[in-house]
């Protein structure tokens, strides 16, 4: 694919060099020329680049690999060992490409690359505790300033990993990140705004993604929103916003985090990224009144299978987590425009008089007598990160009340 040199497209090679050939995970972020370095920074040469340039993203990828020498490679592990570095990329006349600022996260188990080449092989790490497996990874969650978002976030956040909390409320987004941070004694915890039915909005959110961190190894697409009503009498405006949300908001975040991951990618061709979409039950068995919900829910899951089958080629794994109703969250909780509510209101439940007349009757569609939270779902995003053999699956969390055939 052709792309333009420029700090940007740059920021997610260079991350996925240093995952690679460093065995490091860092943030990368643009650092302009007047601001400091905390150590005197390394010059990696790019043969036959120049700014702004139109080139093919493979060509670039080879000449940043090429700058970047095995012993290079040591050096920056070495100094990112001993805390914040910098890296100048230039030109063979020695002008600036672009300059940036690596924070470092984790050092990787060199026999990582193992589990990618040679998975059978018996010398390859014990499964460590699930959480784990996100320590050191950068995450981007959607929706991530309240309910289900929030509380993956969160658990993102307790596990290690560096959040990015995006959300259409800037202001939740920033004020959580702040809480987020103070509660795990960690400043990487970022908010960034996003309307995930603009295409525009998704794709200036990435790119301030890769300014800021350089890339990312968890998308977490949980944006959505629902709104019941009987195919009767809905307004096909709803069911319209509905689809352009859950279905075209998913394709949105997919596509622009494809295209980051991607370049990652090039520099770090043995290092597996994913995008979970946090689907729902509905996606995997009708809903009643609730068909604009449901529906893109379904396309989504043929979303997420077709992704699959086109991303595996850059070691992305795509797949969806199918989580049952959490009943304490603000989708079905909140007071004026709860789901609680709307089926009340909607007469979705037969001779239902109050709320809890309603909650009583969805718990006890529930095997388990409760609804999801936060944790069930976190427990299966470990798994689709750690399963390194899995994508284009939907897997459900609901208390057996779904059952895959």
């Amino acid at each position: 694919m052709k792309t333009t040199v420029s700090p940007s497209s740059i920021a997610p090679i260079l991350r996925g060099l240093i995952l690679s050939e460093a065995s490091f995970s860092c943030m990368v972020k643009v650092r302009a020329e007047d601001q400091p370095c905390p150590k005197e920074s390394l010059r990696f040469v790019a043969d036959g680049i120049l700014p702004n340039a139109e080139i093919d993203d493979g060509e670039l990828a080879a000449a940043l690999k090429k700058a970047l020498s095995p012993h290079e490679a040591q050096n920056i592990r070495n100094q990112l060992r001993s805390g914040d570095t910098c890296v100048d990329i230039v030109t063979t006349n020695g002008a600036t490409i672009a300059q940036y600022h690596l924070v470092p996260l984790e050092p990787l188990d060199r026999r990582y690359r193992t589990a990618i080449q040679a998975p059978g092989d018996e010398s390859l790490l014990a499964s460590a505790a699930r959480a784990s497996v996100v320590r050191g990874k950068i995450a981007f969650v959607t929706g991530g300033a309240q309910g289900f978002g929030a509380e993956i976030a969160r658990g993102l956040a307790q596990s290690g990993a560096v959040v990015w909390i995006a959300d259409i409320n800037l202001p939740a987004a920033r004020s959580f990140a702040q809480k987020l941070a103070a509660e795990t004694d960690s400043p990487a915890v970022f908010a960034v705004d996003i309307d995930v039915s603009s295409e525009t909005s998704v794709q200036r959110a990435f790119e301030t993604v890769a300014q800021t961190t350089g890339g990312l190894d968890l998308v977490v697409s949980n944006a959505g929103i629902l709104k019941a009503g009987s195919i009767l009498d809905q307004p096909v405006g709803d069911f319209r916003l509905v689809n352009e949300v859950n279905y075209t908001g998913f394709f949105n975040v997919a596509q622009h985090a494809a295209r980051l991951l991607r370049l990652q990618w090039l520099g770090a061709p043995d290092w597996h990224t994913d995008i979970i979409q946090i689907n729902s039950k509905s996606g995997l068995e009708g809903s009643n009144k609730n068909g604009a919900y449901a529906g893109s829910k379904f396309g989504s899951i043929g979303l997420v299978q077709s992704f699959a089958l086109e991303l595996v080629e850059y070691r992305i794994k795509v797949n969806a987590v199918c989580p049952g109703n959490f009943f304490d969250g603000p989708l079905w909780s909140d007071p004026q425009r709860g789901l609680f509510v709307q089926y009340l209101n909607s007469g979705k439940v037969p001779g239902a008089k109050t709320v809890e007349d309603v909650r009583a009757y969805y718990e006890a569609k529930v095997p388990m007598r409760r609804g999801c939270y936060g944790p069930d779902v976190l427990k299966a995003i470990y798994y689709l990160v750690e399963q390194a053999y899995e994508t284009g699956q939907a897997l459900p969390v609901t208390g057996g009340q779904v059952m895959l055939n």
